[in-house]
């Protein structure tokens, strides 16, 4: 996923779980922990990338979780029906 001006978002790292934010928890990015990763789905083709939270940030404040999806473009060109995603990082590696 990229931001709408090109910036690369994704993150060097892959969570060991996810879940996909169901929009009834009014999360924030600043209120997500150190072991949590932010991702996103595309809803056309189904991609699944991790995102950096510290640029996600950077390029568009504290936002929350569910404002994010309509922000998101996908290399495939779409914007609609992207998801969020929220990954645990193991604690082991």
């Amino acid at each position: 996923m990229k931001h709408r001006r090109g910036i690369d978002l994704t993150a060097p790292v892959r969570p060991s779980s996810f879940r996909e934010h169901d929009g009834k928890q009014y999360e924030t990015l600043r209120g997500l922990r150190e072991w949590e990763v932010l991702g996103a789905r595309c809803g056309k083709c189904g991609r699944l990338v991790w995102l950096d939270k510290r640029t996600v940030q950077r390029e568009w404040g504290d936002q929350y979780l569910l404002n994010l999806p309509h922000k998101l473009r996908c290399e495939c060109g779409n914007k609609e029906g992207n998801r969020v995603l929220i990954g645990t990082l193991d604690r082991n590696v």
